[in-house]
């Protein structure tokens, strides 16, 4: 090193000034390089950032696209639900029985198993809403629904099929059970105490019914029409009671 100093220090002053010249480019330089290599990670960084914005962002629009398509999903369903179900009672409306019925007609037939209908209607609910209120008497329906609902099997279906007339299908049974369930259904209605949510005693409901047995019926409105010719002789006999066909 000392060779070093003493050749520098024996360098003229020309050459000195251009070596320290040539140093001084060269820090420039340096300093030149460093501060774009520090642009360059600034801009990096930004784009980083950037980018995982962008991914958040789309995130956030697959999560909401998801719950909104879940909505729609639960909304379609409370449509169909309502579409199929009657406002009153909670029961299956009309058009859900007639296409259960439908169904079940085609599968017992298939499948050799017998199939029976019983169409009820509930006595006397004109008088009932005329001495009570309408109001009492919709709730006689409601209360109708839920006892049906409540003691009937789970593969068996009860059904309003407007106004005061009630509908059960009966899958895997004959005549004379479906007979036995009418009977059963009479003697729970006869039991519950507090109808329209007036005191005990103060108002009585009971039902006619007719009940058939599938056999030779070509088509669903036969099977029903029969069911109701049934309903008709109950009523003509004196109504709270069932008639088979």
């Amino acid at each position: 090193m000392s060779q070093t100093v003493i050749s520098a220090m024996t360098l003229s002053p020309g050459l000195l000034g251009a070596v320290c010249g040539l140093l001084l480019i060269g820090v420039v330089l340096c300093a030149c390089q460093l501060h774009r290599q520090r642009g360059q990670l600034r801009s990096l960084q930004q784009q980083v950032q950037q980018a995982g914005h962008s991914a958040a962002q789309l995130q956030a629009v697959e999560q909401e696209k998801t719950a909104l398509e879940q909505r729609l999903r639960e909304q379609a369903e409370t449509f169909a639900q309502l579409a199929h179900e009657d406002d009153l009672s909670g029961l299956p409306n009309r058009r859900a029985f007639d296409d259960a019925l439908v169904r079940e007609m085609a599968s017992a037939r298939r499948e050799g198993r017998q199939l029976s209908l019983a169409v009820m209607s509930i006595d006397h609910l004109k008088q009932i809403n005329n001495t009570w209120s309408r109001a009492a008497g919709d709730l006689v329906l409601c209360e109708v629904g839920e006892l049906l609902r409540s003691s009937l099997r789970a593969s068996d279906m009860a059904a309003r099929l407007g106004n005061k007339e009630f509908a059960v299908l009966l899958t895997n049974t004959s005549l004379a059970e479906a007979e036995r369930v009418c009977q059963r259904l009479q003697r729970l209605f006869g039991q519950y105490g507090e109808w329209g949510g007036r005191s005990e005693g103060d108002i009585a409901v009971t039902f006619s019914a007719g009940v058939v047995q599938l056999g030779g019926d070509q088509a669903p409105v036969l099977f029903y029409q029969r069911a109701k010719q049934a309903l008709a002789q109950a009523k003509q006999d004196g109504r709270a009671r069932t008639c088979v066909a």
